[in-house]
C-alpha cells in the first residue's frame, strides 16, 4: 500500500513538469508581458464535462478573480446563473456596477483524467474597471 502512495506522490510532483514536456503552451506557466499599462494577462484553468461547461467556468473565474484583484466586493447574488447571463450580455455583474473589459487571446484544451475536459484560457484584462483598455494582438499561443 505504501508503494502505491509513494507512486501517487511522485506522479503528482512530476505531472506539471511532464505536461509542459508534452506540449503545453508556455503562456500557461509564464504569463506574457502586457504591451502597455492599460491591461494585464491572467490564466484561468477549469474543468467540465465538455468544452462549453469548462469555458463557462474559466470565463466566470476570470471575471471574479479580476474583480477581487480590483477590490470589488463580489457578493453571493453574483452566482453562476448571473455570470452565465453575462455571456449573452456584457461583463457587468448586476451588483458590482463594474464593466471590466476582457479579451480571450488563447486557449488550450486537454482531456481530463476523470473524463471531460480541462481548459486553460489566457485573457487580457483591463487594469481598471469602467475604462477602455488598449489591448494588443497576442500571436504566441503555441
Amino acid at each position: 500500500m505504501k508503494s502505491k502512495q509513494l507512486l501517487l506522490i511522485i506522479m503528482a510532483i512530476l505531472m506539471p513538469t511532464l505536461g509542459w514536456a508534452l506540449g503545453m503552451p508556455k503562456w500557461i506557466k509564464h504569463l506574457p508581458q502586457a504591451g502597455n499599462d492599460t491591461y494585464y494577462y491572467r490564466v484561468t484553468k477549469a474543468d467540465g464535462i465538455n468544452y462549453e461547461a469548462a469555458y463557462t467556468k474559466a470565463f466566470s473565474m476570470a471575471i471574479l478573480e479580476s474583480q477581487w484583484k480590483l477590490g470589488v466586493k463580489v457578493i453571493k447574488t453574483d452566482d453562476a446563473q448571473t455570470i452565465e447571463q453575462t455571456l449573452q450580455k456584457d461583463l457587468t455583474l448586476k451588483n458590482s456596477n463594474l464593466n471590466l473589459p476582457m479579451n480571450k487571446v488563447c486557449e488550450f484544451e486537454q482531456a481530463s483524467p476523470n473524463g471531460g475536459v480541462i481548459l486553460y484560457c489566457l485573457w487580457q484584462v483591463a487594469m481598471y474597471g469602467n475604462v477602455k483598455a488598449e489591448f494588443e494582438n497576442y500571436l504566441d499561443c503555441e
